[in-house]
């Protein structure tokens, strides 16, 4: 019995036929996290709706390079994007709104959004630039666990594939967060924050934590 269990927890590759039940579990765990509650739409069911569209986004921008982890049972989501992958370059940007169709961010999540969105994608990037420069890295573009499933370790067994990974390629990983329990567990997972910070006074703070490779 105990091995079944032990079994249900395995991190496995995502299939593209997963894509939609996937970015419903992750919509449903991100419902209620501050920065998306300050980016969506206030009511619940657009709040969902718009969620659910931007988790898929994230997970199909991942999966074509292979490293987007579930369990058996589809209990959690980590996607990672390889060194070089995300570019900040605005060329590769624009290519990545029309790849994604992110031109439909104001319609899934308000016009009265639209601006939040750019200041928070805006003030993360550069973040990311500053800390990480043009040095490759593994990014950590998403990664959820079904709210009903926390608690129980899915979280890090999904984090280890990409971990191991990075390891053996002798680079570090990166990874912008939103919430205190959230630093805690990337923490207790070797990462160390590099920043604190808030787009204004007003606004829910995000973290961003780099995990160094290890031998």
């Amino acid at each position: 019995m105990q091995a079944s269990v032990q079994n249900s927890f395995d991190a496995i590759q995502l299939q593209r036929s997963q894509i939609a039940s996937a970015s419903e579990i992750a919509a449903k765990a991100f419902e209620n996290d501050p920065v998306f509650a300050y980016l969506t739409p206030e009511n619940r069911e657009l709040r969902l709706q718009a969620l659910t569209w931007l988790m898929g986004k994230a997970i199909e921008y991942c999966i074509p390079h292979n490293n987007v982890y579930t369990t058996p049972d589809l209990q959690g989501i980590a996607g990672w994007l390889p060194p070089y992958q995300f570019s900040s370059d605005p060329f590769q940007l624009l290519q990545l709104v029309m790849q994604l169709q992110l031109y439909n961010l104001p319609f899934k999540c308000g016009w009265n959004r639209a601006g939040r969105w750019l200041a928070f994608l805006s003030a993360s990037e550069q973040a990311h630039q500053q800390d990480m420069g043009d040095r490759p890295h593994w990014y950590l573009e998403l990664m959820v666990v079904n709210p009903a499933s926390q608690g129980k370790g899915i979280g890090s067994r999904l984090l280890q594939p990409g971990l191991d990974r990075a390891d053996r390629d002798g680079l570090p990983c990166y990874v912008v967060t939103f919430t205190e329990q959230a630093v805690r567990f990337y923490q207790k997972n070797g990462f160390e924050i590099l920043r604190n910070q808030k787009l204004s006074p007003n606004t829910p703070p995000f973290w961003t934590l780099k995990r160094n490779p290890r031998s």
